[in-house]
């Protein structure tokens, strides 16, 4: 493992897992055993058992596991992003309503997951959203991209001649959830040059992190399956 994967990849994480069943919590916290490099330093039913928690366990990770889509999961998560906006927060959620998971990550979660993901991609994601990086399971990406409801009424004020094509390419990447390092090896360039790209990018729409990018450019509507496919018929 090379420097530059290492500095990706902590040497632990720690996750505290939020959840009001005991019965998920167990199944989380045995998954999470798993990995070496994951460990779980608390369980806690809800957000105010979370933040009381916090200070003592100062965990890497919070993990909110919803296991009914009525539960109020916006309004906790902001609740717990109010009181620790610097700590990345990973959702697992049934619900896939888009309106549900905009709600979701405008308050503040960087990541969200369904109950189908499988446990190497629970695992990814944790790594991912400790970075500060966005992590959408499929099934999310696709409801949200399919979604009417995903497209403005009005207009946004920009669009995809804003960027250049490597921009728009990168763009489309990271709302796929790609890590930077994924992205370099993907269009095979350096992860600088990556970073470079989306410091661009953030300039350009007048944002400050990946999740914005990803909630703006998933609400806007951009023909992400098209700027690919477009690449890739110009790289053959």
């Amino acid at each position: 493992m090379g420097d530059e994967e290492r500095k990706l990849q902590p040497k632990t994480v720690r996750v505290l897992v939020v959840c009001a069943y005991r019965l998920a919590q167990e199944g989380l916290s045995l998954l999470f055993s798993q990995d070496e490099d994951i460990s779980v330093v608390g369980v806690a039913p809800d957000v105010a058992g979370a933040q009381g928690l916090f200070g003592r366990l100062r965990p890497d990770v919070i993990v909110f596991a919803h296991a009914t889509p009525n539960q109020n999961c916006p309004s906790q998560v902001f609740a717990f992003k109010a009181a620790q906006p610097e700590i990345p927060v990973l959702v697992v959620s049934p619900d896939v309503q888009p309106g549900s998971v905009q709600a979701v990550l405008a308050a503040g979660a960087t990541g969200y997951l369904t109950p189908e993901a499988s446990a190497d991609e629970l695992i990814r994601a944790v790594y991912v959203v400790a970075q500060g990086e966005v992590a959408l399971h499929p099934t999310i990406l696709q409801a949200l991209l399919s979604s009417p409801a995903a497209r403005p009424s009005v207009e946004t004020g920009w669009g995809l001649d804003d960027l250049t094509p490597r921009e728009q390419e990168i763009l489309s990447y990271l709302v796929r959830g790609l890590s930077d390092r994924d992205i370099a090896q993907t269009l095979f360039i350096s992860v600088r040059t990556v970073q470079t790209h989306l410091a661009h990018i953030y300039e350009k729409l007048d944002i400050h992190s990946r999740i914005e990018a990803a909630i703006l450019a998933l609400r806007s509507g951009w023909p992400f399956q098209e700027v690919i496919h477009q690449d890739d018929l110009e790289n053959t």
